[in-house]
């Protein structure tokens, strides 16, 4: 071997050596760096530990394996938030912009099954009115793409039942993140350019009587899409009236799907909005059961306007979709028996601009149509501005052929009188506001009389059911164009429902009507 290639091959050990030492050099002083950064950078309140952290300085990425987060209360020292992860990678980090651009630029960031534990009740609320940043950011920190996969996520309150939130097998994608020292002094403490997530399951306790469930759901570009829907009262009828002191309705609601598309949301100077092009509920499926029985909760119901007015945040839905809904209502009113229903299938029903910040004239108007009573076409438009301080509506509607005796499921339990003949055709238009209403009715109706019964709500109560057909006539075709009139007013209980305050206004026409005081 000539001295050439004996001094190349030399050359080449000794640049190896150098490059190999200053491989190891730069793992150890970058790992120190990061075990710096984790033992010092970080508040006082979370405590961190882990297995081991591996750094690879040539792909320019590190690894961190069974990581755990303990957040306290910087009070009292108590636990309230726990996070363990599984393996948490950082690839593909730009040692040039962090030399030269004086920025950390990191390709990727991923998280393997982490699991997050929040103690809700645990948590001393912070007073303090200038938002503290959560971290020290010394240098903007650019992250192209952070990837959290099959996360088990879980909220808890106080209490026996203690489950708040829960979701299994989440996965979370964000695209184009920056944090610096403005974006961590915000709520949301970063920006970001793309959001996408996706879960097995999610469970949400609403409040102490209803929880949510959720099957699956995917939240991607801008829309959001959420499977097998169920919101349930978990109690059955009989024992929540049992529970509760006050009357309160018990729900059974399922949905096919529910989509919220070109959705967007936030804070604007610290005040939460949300906004979206359209929400569409696929088939969903109400029970109500209300215990008259219960005492009444004597609380003032808003109207809707005056709901979507005074929420806590910026609202901006421009339409809501609901395709072939069925909706029953259930009353009790007496002891000896479970009450009675009505229902309305095959609804479908359009709304626009449900918000509250769209400017006077701009209205939020339903169309809604619908089979009443399972056959009984069903139309109706609704329409009011949010922003009116006395919470104006109009409320159009027309009602097919109905055969009296189908409403006998509802007025028999509920108010003992048996109805029958039939009505054809009904029009009526409730003009009203928060405080009172005038509605004018059409009707056209055949051989309708009515049956007073007694306590048995089975026997005819013969004398109340004579005074009762004196005043109701029995057609409408004794007017001229077969249809009888009535116009009546009516005063709102606020302590009932808007839907409450339409069937009194629709009660009080359609006895004028029929009993021949109204106008003809």
């Amino acid at each position: 071997m000539n001295k050439a290639l004996k001094y190349t091959i030399y050359v080449i050990l000794a640049i190896g050596a150098i490059v190999l030492a200053s491989n190891i050099y730069v793992n150890h002083f970058l790992k120190n760096k990061l075990q710096d950064f984790i033992e010092e950078r970080l508040p006082e309140n979370m405590v961190r530990a882990y297995e081991s952290i591996t750094v690879e300085t040539i792909s320019g990425s590190l690894s961190i394996t069974n990581a755990s987060l303990i957040i306290n209360n910087k009070k009292d020292s108590v636990q309230h938030t726990f996070v363990n992860v599984e393996k948490l990678k950082i690839s593909d980090i730009s040692y040039w912009d962090y030399l030269f651009n004086d920025e950390i630029h990191v390709e990727s960031i991923s998280l393997e099954n982490p699991i997050i534990a929040y103690y809700q009740d645990r948590q001393i609320p912070v007073t303090d009115t200038v938002r503290k940043p959560v971290a020290k950011i010394y240098k903007p920190i650019l992250i192209d793409q952070v990837k959290i996969n099959n996360t088990k996520f879980v909220i808890f309150e106080d209490g026996k039942d203690s489950t708040k939130v829960y979701t299994n097998g989440l996965s979370v994608k964000v695209s184009g993140i920056r944090i610096d020292n403005k974006t961590v002094t915000r709520k949301i403490p970063l920006d970001y350019e793309s959001f996408e997530a996706k879960g097995d399951t999610a469970f949400v306790k609403v409040s102490a009587y209803e929880n949510l469930t959720v099957e699956k759901f995917l939240v991607k570009n801008r829309k959001a899409t959420l499977n097998n829907i169920k919101l349930k009262t978990k109690y059955s009828k009989r024992e929540l009236s049992r529970i509760i002191h006050k009357e309160r309705d018990h729900f059974d609601l399922s949905l096919n799907s529910l989509s919220i598309d070109s959705f967007d949301f936030g804070f604007n100077n610290n005040d939460f909005f949300a906004k979206s092009k359209l929400i569409t509920l696929d088939t969903p499926i109400l029970e109500v059961f209300r215990d008259k029985l219960v005492a009444d909760d004597l609380k003032v119901k808003p109207l809707y306007s005056k709901m979507i007015r005074e929420l806590p945040f910026e609202l901006t839905v421009d339409s809501v979709n609901i395709k072939n809904a069925n909706i029953k209502y259930e009353e009790r009113q007496h002891i000896k028996n479970m009450g009675g229903s009505i229902n309305f299938k095959n609804l479908n029903a359009e709304i626009s601009n449900v918000s509250n910040t769209y400017k006077s004239p701009v209205k939020t108007n339903l169309y809604i149509s619908a089979d009443f009573m399972d056959n009984t076409p069903f139309t109706a438009e609704w329409s009011f501005d949010v922003q009116n301080l006395e919470d104006r509506f109009l409320f159009k509607a027309q009602v097919g052929s109905l055969v009296a005796d189908r409403m006998n499921s509802f007025t028999e339990p509920n108010l003992n009188v048996r109805l029958k003949g039939q009505t054809h055709k009904t029009y009526f238009t409730i003009d009203g506001n928060s405080e009172t209403s005038n509605t004018d009715l059409k009707i056209n109706y055949s051989n309708f009389s009515v049956t007073v019964l007694k306590k048995d709500g089975s026997t005819k109560n013969k004398f109340l059911s004579a005074v009762a057909n004196i005043f109701v006539s029995t057609n409408s075709n004794k007017t001229n164009d077969n249809y009888r009139e009535g116009a009546a007013e009516a005063t709102r209980d606020k302590t009932k429902s808007i839907f409450n305050f339409l069937w009194v206004s629709l009660k009080n026409a359609l006895a004028k009507a029929m009993t021949g005081s109204g106008k003809k």
